[in-house]
């Protein structure tokens, strides 16, 4: 029997590992997620008081936040020498138990594992246009394949796809600006400085409504970038599932932060885009351009960030109210 040096990692090393998970990205940087150490590992649970119900009324995107972060904790923990055995969807009296994580020594870690941990802190959202991605063939292989390790499936739908996404896009946003319930929520959420979490003006953009076609409509912020660079030429990427569970979401959410992760690392940069698969209607449409017949969860945006924008993090909030010790064990 090991010593408790051997089977459990450090607290501060606990610490250190789930504030990179709590990097990672959630519907308008809510971060949807709490951690319980247990005597035997980490528990994973979402928080049912960040969900944004005009938004996400089925909580989907929220335990897909919270898959992103449950990927996030096994690469930190891997870069500590430390593998994850995750439990998903664990008997629990509480619907809001994600997952359980036990921990055991790593034999070894590839540079490519390496390459996604350190990749954690790099990675932010780009709102502003991008150019097409470099090297695309290889980083689409890549992507694909850790996708397909997940038990997802990913579909770059390209520019064949383009002008009706943007079509799309453009109806929803118009449909939502009259909804002022919806309106109401992201303008909590969105554009503040003063809170650690949501999306602060400094990560949107500050030109009118639109900059991205496939993006989310959010109220004008500061972040700027030349005019040459005005026009979003970024990949379109699609995950999808073969059903539409709460473990599907789960596993979506982590392949997301999988794919997240490696395009960071190739110094491309990435924006997830969930509006057209928050409303059925949409969702069955994005469903239609699709060669495949998996159900859409996520879009994601994958190009070269223009040059002349600076990068901007979002805030986090602190690990008092993210990370807790279950005292009953004790």
């Amino acid at each position: 029997m090991g010593t408790p040096a051997e089977t459990m990692p450090s607290w501060r090393t606990i610490e250190s590992v789930v504030a990179l998970a709590c990097r990672a990205p959630s519907l308008h940087n809510s971060q949807p997620w709490r951690w319980v150490l247990e005597h035997e590992g980490l528990t994973l649970f979402s928080d049912p008081d960040r969900i944004l119900p005009a938004t996400d009324s089925f909580g989907r995107q929220m335990v897909v936040s919270c898959g992103a972060a449950l990927n996030h904790l096994k690469y930190a923990l891997l870069e500590h020498h430390w593998d994850a055995a995750i439990e998903r969807m664990p008997h629990s009296a509480s619907r809001q138990c994600l997952a359980t994580v036990a921990f055991t020594p790593a034999a070894e870690v590839s540079g490519s594992e390496i390459a996604l941990a350190t990749a954690i802190a790099r990675r932010h959202t780009e709102r502003l246009p991008m150019a097409a991605p470099n090297s695309w063939d290889d980083a689409l292989a890549q992507v694909t394949e850790l996708a397909e390790r997940a038990g997802m499936h990913v579909e770059d739908i390209g520019d064949r796809a383009r002008p009706t996404l943007e079509a799309m896009s453009r109806r929803l946003s118009g449909l939502r600006r009259g909804n002022p319930v919806y309106q109401a929520e992201l303008q909590w959420w969105a554009g503040h400085a003063l809170y650690p979490d949501g999306i602060p003006s400094a990560a949107l953009p500050a030109s009118s409504p639109g900059t991205v076609p496939v993006g989310r409509e959010f109220p004008t912020g500061t972040a700027t970038c030349d005019p040459g660079d005005m026009e979003d030429r970024a990949a379109i990427l699609v995950l999808t599932t073969d059903s539409d569970s709460r473990l599907d979401w789960l596993r979506c959410g982590e392949a997301l932060s999988a794919l997240l992760l490696a395009c960071t690392a190739r110094g491309l940069g990435t924006c997830p885009v969930t509006h057209m698969t928050e409303l059925g209607e949409t969702r069955t449409r994005v469903g239609e351009l699709l060669d495949g017949d998996g159900l859409p969860q996520v879009l994601i945006r994958v190009g070269l960030r223009p040059q002349s924008a600076s990068p901007s993090t979002t805030p986090r909030r602190p690990l008092s109210e993210v990370l807790f010790r279950d005292r009953s064990e004790s």
